[in-house]
């Protein structure tokens, strides 16, 4: 369960990316929310897929 979890961190960080870069989210303090909230979701994603990863390995 943790392995979907962390993936779906990683495509909701994207997907708020995205949605900024396309200018879909265009306000101003929620432009910045979508940057922020998006990069902070994807780092945790990545940082608990390598954890499940480097814990399957041992």
């Amino acid at each position: 369960m943790k392995k979907w979890t962390a993936y779906a961190a990683i495509a909701t960080g994207l997907l708020l990316t995205v949605l900024y870069l396309f200018e879909v989210i265009s306000a101003s303090p929620y432009s910045t929310f979508a940057v922020l909230a998006g990069a902070a979701l994807v780092v945790d994603g990545v940082r608990r897929v390598r954890e499940l990863r480097r814990t399957q390995a041992h």
